[in-house]
């Protein structure tokens, strides 16, 4: 069975939260998601991450951050300005990183990143290309910066 395929089982939900004020934040699995970027992997061709996120019916976002694990809740309320907020299911040594969506000032979807692994340095778009990539011959996906 595939990691897709394994991942199927596993429950998404999507998380709708302010970054202004005291919020909650629930950091989810969601397969549709990693499904997407493995498929990158296994047929060798990119696409943008707008294609992957449509695909796995992300809501609407403007930017994307990744955090590697492990991670401080300080740093993605530093990174994101959402002091005050309370982030809920933060992965740890399981997983490899926290992939936030964001529009505007709102998070709008959380998600744990187990694999592939991604590499991302500062924010993407939906017109950021995500590309088959390895680091020391284990392979992950490149995702293209537009920021920080």
């Amino acid at each position: 069975m595939t990691r897709a395929g394994m991942m199927l089982g596993v429950a998404a939900v999507v998380a709708v939260t302010g970054c202004t004020g005291a919020s909650s934040v629930s950091v989810v699995d969601d397969p549709g998601l990693e499904a997407g970027f493995d498929s990158v992997l296994t047929d060798g061709r990119s696409r943008t991450l707008g294609e992957i996120t449509a695909t796995a019916g992300i809501p609407s976002w403007d930017r994307m951050y990744y955090f590697r694990v492990p991670l401080l809740r300080s740093d993605l309320d530093r990174m994101l300005g959402t002091a005050g907020t309370s982030w809920d299911g933060l992965p740890g040594a399981d997983a490899e990183g926290v992939m936030v969506f964001v529009s505007g000032d709102e998070v709008v979807h959380a998600v744990v990143d187990r694999e592939p692994a991604l590499y991302l340095n500062g924010f993407a778009t939906s017109d950021s290309t995500v590309t088959p990539d390895s680091l020391a011959g284990i392979p992950r996906v490149a995702v293209e910066s537009m920021g920080r």
